[in-house]
């Protein structure tokens, strides 16, 4: 993976809405904390709105195209998740992020672009976006800025819970289980082999964690990879009317992943709840389940 030069206090990182509508008192409110590290920097139609979209197409890709090509940028975060970035993948081009690589941050629907900067073989960061840094603890905080700053973070998770024993190493994949699931069949999904894939998700019904998990098992994804690790899945639950009938996500989770013939971990402190551990996106890492760790192996920054 190609790592970017690392970042310092004072830096100036790119704010970006590539997917959906930004809220402004949320968004002022995680500013307010990446500011007092970096020099924040975005575009005037930041706060666009086109339905569920942060304005068209068109807006959101040049946004992107400006943020990537600003000499003074040492990173691009994205605003907040939602909806719209599997739009403009097309048009994304991995030799222009190679010729000049640059961190990106983001989780949910940044999945996708996150997969982009593998496919492009840049190391980027699942990590938290500005409109969800409020909401957590400030020992997430420092570990976004750990990634962005240090070129050997160490242990990423640790306390993980133990599904299936293993100890691997390979490229930390995966993100947000929905979007990601998307990019299989596409000329979009990075490579797999060997890769530990992470998942999390939010508010999927648990017949619906458990047809996108067969579905990554029939496509083959899993007979790929060397181990996974499981987040959180935040608001994952069967209506009221029928909860008693259905089996909990983290149940169905257990089910379908703990026969799989590689390591899995659970428990792992990332995506849309109270806590969003920032990882290496496309690093490697070691995945030991009896010490319940995450460990890079390599930084995202050099």
């Amino acid at each position: 993976m190609i790592r970017s030069a690392r970042l310092r206090p004072g830096d100036v990182v790119r704010v970006v809405a590539p997917a959906g509508p930004v809220p402004r008192e949320g968004f002022a409110a995680g500013a307010a904390i990446l500011g007092r590290r970096y020099q924040l920097r975005h575009d005037d139609a930041l706060f666009a709105r086109e339905g569920f979209l942060a304005g068209s197409d068109e807006r959101r890709l040049a946004e992107l195209t400006t943020a990537f090509a600003d000499p003074d940028a040492k990173a691009v975060i994205l605003a907040r998740g939602g909806y719209g970035l599997l739009r403009l993948l097309p048009f994304l081009d991995p030799a222009a992020l190679r010729a000049r690589p640059l961190p990106i941050v983001g989780f949910s629907d940044g999945t996708a672009l996150l997969a982009h900067a593998a496919r492009a073989g840049v190391a980027a960061v699942h990590g938290p976006v500005v409109t969800q840094l409020a909401g957590l603890p400030a020992q997430d905080h420092e570990a976004l800025f750990r990634l962005l700053e240090e070129p050997a973070p160490g242990a990423v998770l640790t306390g993980l819970g133990e599904l299936v024993p293993g100890r691997v190493r390979g490229p930390l994949l995966g993100g947000n289980l929905e979007v990601f699931s998307r990019l299989v069949g596409t000329p979009y999904l990075p490579e797999l082999s060997g890769a530990i894939l992470f998942i999390e998700d939010l508010g999927e019904r648990p017949y619906r964690v458990d047809r996108l998990v067969t579905f990554l098992d029939l496509a083959g994804v899993f007979g790929a990879l060397a181990g996974v690790v499981v987040g959180d899945f935040s608001s994952c639950l069967e209506p009221e009317p029928t909860r008693a009938s259905s089996p909990t996500t983290d149940e169905v989770l257990a089910e379908r992943l703990g026969r799989l013939a590689i390591p899995v971990a659970t428990g792992g402190l990332f995506g849309h709840g109270t806590r969003n551990v920032a990882l290496p996106y496309g690093c490697l890492c070691e995945l030991d389940t009896r010490a319940g760790t995450l460990v890079a192996l390599e930084g995202v920054v050099s």
